[in-house]
């Protein structure tokens, strides 16, 4: 299926190294015994994540019911094992703003429309040297991983192959990302993720859940996405000449 749409879809510029992330995440997929499915219809992440093991529940800002998310904008990665259950997964949504800052703030991130119980505004703390992030701004969430499968490095193969399909499927400017702190303390998950700069976002009561949080913005331009590739295929490359794979806890 990810032939057939990046046939349909593909841009020019970044065509060799798609299929050089491309070809060497399957290598790194088959290895496990893993395959991975591109679907355009989130609402089939949606109602995964209702029920997963360990999960929180849907980030509204990938929900059908929530947000303004269709195959224009959004698609999930969905990655299964050889019986066909899903062992993780990330979700992604296009965001055309003029400053990304400002969706935040006014909630639209997670809900749009806002709900009226939920109206008002975060006050951001970004940094004053944050870039406006703004054009065609790629979004990534709605990560999970099936407990038995974690710590198998499956965040670091994720990321960079959905960076790279979202540049060449919908033209994105940015790749961006809201991190929680006790996510953001994790340097080696923050690694994987693999965006340039982390920023401290917002401190403070957050309605969407309504509980205190802090949380951080991580997000790179276009062209430093593709100048971070590859290192990110160079990992797996040496990952396969070692021979090394993990196999789930379970």
């Amino acid at each position: 299926m990810l032939g057939e749409i990046l046939e349909t879809g593909r841009g020019s510029t970044t065509t060799a190294v798609l299929d050089d992330v491309l070809r060497r995440s399957q290598d790194w997929f088959a290895r496990r015994r893993l395959t991975l499915r591109y679907d355009e219809d989130v609402s089939g992440w949606a109602g995964h994540m209702r029920t997963a093991d360990r999960s929180e529940g849907t980030n509204p800002t990938f929900d059908p019911e929530h947000s303004p998310v269709s195959a224009a904008n959004s698609y999930w990665l969905d990655v299964r094992d050889r019986d066909g259950r899903t062992v993780a997964c990330i979700a992604v949504r296009v965001i055309h703003t003029a400053d990304f800052a400002r969706h935040i703030s006014s909630m639209r991130l997670w809900y749009d429309p806002v709900p009226a119980e939920l109206e008002g505004r975060l006050d951001l703390v970004l940094p004053p040297e944050t870039p406006v992030i703004s054009g065609a701004v790629a979004h990534y969430g709605g990560h999970w991983v099936h407990p038995d499968w974690r710590r198998n490095g499956l965040p670091g193969v994720l990321l960079p192959l959905a960076k790279i399909l979202t540049a060449e499927l919908f033209g994105s400017d940015w790749d961006t990302g809201i991190v929680l702190l006790d996510s953001a303390r994790k340097r080696s998950l923050l690694a994987a993720y693999g965006f340039a700069r982390t920023e401290i976002c917002y401190s403070g009561f957050f309605p969407p859940r309504n509980r205190d949080e802090t949380f951080f913005l991580v997000y790179s331009t276009r062209e430093e996405t593709l100048r971070a590739l590859p290192a990110a295929i160079s990992g797996l490359r040496e990952e396969a000449q070692a021979g090394g794979v993990r196999r789930p806890a379970g």
